[in-house]
């Protein structure tokens, strides 16, 4: 028997940069994006003084960070309806909601989320943290002045506001004329709600299927959650190439208007952090009201689970932690617990639609384009929509922020600049959405009306994933 061969030191050290999680990648590509930015912004006469060749390799390389973001963000585009809709389709074929507790469970998620979007775009329309970024323009400069980028690529032609749309034309467009076009324009809301209206009806099918015995729509649901799986898979390969984006977009984004953006997106940071500050008080607002719920207990039976989502970022590796601290330390019953942690977290989303709505109006003040009443409803109402779909997408407010822009009519290139900050803010919102479904457990087990012994309290409930 031949003994195994030594692991070269190269061979370990490319395993071990395989296995940098991806806010790590974001984090090296930020800090190789700020010398090749400041490289590429230098004064435009050094242009003439570059050798020829070295000049055509400059500009191809220009070319290539101009061109990733944009092939990168296009390949997401292409995947995120596909990916909300069949997210959808399995977090309802594979759960099961039922009775008034379900249903008084919902509107806690409904009511909580609107409250929580609400929250965000106060404070941004208050604060306005897009409004000077720029974001794919230039600095104003002097007569005669330039930088070595605008040399090597051109700069972007200013793009004028599309039209805004009044209140029934919103709602007029709720209703697709058909299925293709809601996917071919990447209409959110047609999505959805067709959506939707497919997997209630397929569920309630497979529910009268189930009572007589039969299962004729399994095989359906069966190919919908490896549609579903194999949908994931290819997007854990696009998003293993964002920071690519992200070294693209800093890069072209310091060489043109140096760190002021970085200065505006510190106000990002400020306004979605006062938001979900704001948001965790109305948790505790509405335990003391309708419940009766003091707000320290709730913070103390809530510190693991607080600690554990903000150190992992994820839903999924904090919820036996999250049922633990519900059932032994608060005191909630399994069922209520169970419904509201496994099964609710596919639809409650509210730290991550504050996030997606102050991002929205974000970049639509960075662009110049004033947000009339009807676009704020839109902005609420699709990310709404999205917060649905994104629950179970890895990476799923990021996958579905082109959707919400487009529905608003504000360009998507700059989007990668959010994660150079977004590997913390994931922590902040996936922690107020965690404490979210906490909140809504305590409200429907402090409420219901009677045994609900009916209600799902598997463990092993599918369909919870990192948000």
């Amino acid at each position: 028997m031949t003994e195994p061969k030594p692991i070269s030191p190269v061979v370990r050290q490319a395993a071990r940069f395989r296995a940098l999680p991806l806010y790590a990648w974001v984090v090296l590509a930020v800090l190789l994006a700020i010398p090749t930015g400041l490289l590429l912004g230098v004064d435009a006469g050094w242009y003439e003084q570059i050798p020829g060749p070295l000049r055509v390799m400059l500009r191809a390389f220009a070319s290539g960070l101009d061109l990733a973001p944009q092939m990168i963000l296009r390949a997401l585009g292409a995947m995120a309806a596909p990916l909300v809709v069949l997210a959808i389709l399995t977090a309802i074929v594979t759960n099961e909601i039922r009775g008034f507790q379900g249903a008084r469970m919902m509107g806690y998620y409904l009511f909580n989320t609107t409250v929580a979007m609400t929250v965000g775009l106060a404070i941004a329309l208050l604060v306005r943290p897009g409004e000077g970024a720029l974001l794919g323009g230039s600095q104003a400069l002097g007569p005669g002045e330039s930088r070595l980028i605008d040399r090597l690529i051109d700069r972007p032609a200013p793009r004028e506001p599309a039209p805004g749309k009044t209140v029934s034309e919103i709602v007029l467009e709720l209703v697709p004329r058909s299925i293709g076009e809601a996917f071919a324009t990447n209409n959110l809301a047609q999505l959805v709600l067709v959506t939707l209206a497919v997997g209630i009806a397929l569920a309630m099918l497979r529910n009268q299927q189930r009572s007589s015995g039969q299962k004729r729509y399994q095989a359906i649901i069966d190919l919908i959650t490896v549609g579903f799986e194999i949908l994931m898979r290819i997007l854990l390969w696009v998003v293993a190439l964002v920071p690519v984006a992200v070294f693209g977009v800093v890069a072209i984004s310091i060489a043109r208007e140096g760190f002021d953006l970085f200065i505006r997106l510190g106000w990002f940071v400020a306004v979605v952090l006062a938001g979900l500050s704001v948001q965790m008080l109305w948790y505790l607002v509405e335990l003391g009201v309708l419940a009766r719920f003091g707000p320290i207990r709730l913070l103390r039976g809530s510190a693991d689970v607080i600690a554990m989502t903000f150190s992992t970022a994820s839903t999924a590796a904090t919820l036996p932690i999250t049922l633990r601290s519900l059932i032994d330390r608060l005191g909630i019953s399994r069922a209520s617990s169970q419904l509201a942690a496994c099964v609710g977290t596919n639809f409650n989303n509210d730290g991550t639609a504050l996030y997606q709505a102050v991002a929205a109006l974000f970049f639509a003040q960075a662009v110049g384009a004033e947000l009339a009443s009807a676009d704020l409803l839109v902005v609420m109402m699709t990310t709404l929509l999205a917060s649905i779909g994104a629950g179970g997408i890895p990476s799923g407010s990021f996958v579905t922020m082109p959707l919400i822009l487009a529905a608003i009519r504000v360009p998507v290139e700059a989007l990668p600049i959010l994660l150079t900050i977004d590997w913390f803010l994931d922590r902040c919102r996936t922690t107020v959405n965690v404490l979210g479904d906490m909140t809504v457990a305590i409200l429907i087990d402090r409420q219901k009306p009677g045994d609900s012994s009916s209600l799902p309290i598997d463990p092993e409930t599918p369909g919870v994933t990192d948000r």
